[in-house]
């Protein structure tokens, strides 16, 4: 990330190297997946500008598949979402 401007990805590396074992979980027939990441919690608090969200949105474009940002890692949003997922569903977790 910049330190300027945490919602741009200065290093894509780390997301690129997913990609394989992303598509390999599909061609194996899995029905979703879910990521889970994390910048850190300061203090125990969530802080905006830690968000892996854009790690999200950049991985969308390397996959070519939607790619659901959920806010937390645990929770009723997070099981509701992941229970039943559509095929090929991609999520990620993370504050």
């Amino acid at each position: 990330f910049d330190k300027q401007d945490p919602s741009k990805i200065i290093n894509l590396a780390c997301v690129e190297a997913a990609v394989p074992t992303i598509q390999y979980c599909f061609y194996e027939g899995a029905r979703s997946v879910v990521l889970a990441s994390h910048m850190g919690c300061p203090n125990g608090k969530k802080e905006p500008q830690l968000s892996v969200e854009p790690v999200a949105k950049a991985l969308q474009g390397l996959i070519n598949r939607p790619v659901t940002f959920l806010d937390d890692c645990v929770g009723s949003e997070v099981e509701k979402a992941t229970a039943k997922p559509d095929k090929g569903s991609v999520f990620s977790l993370g504050g």
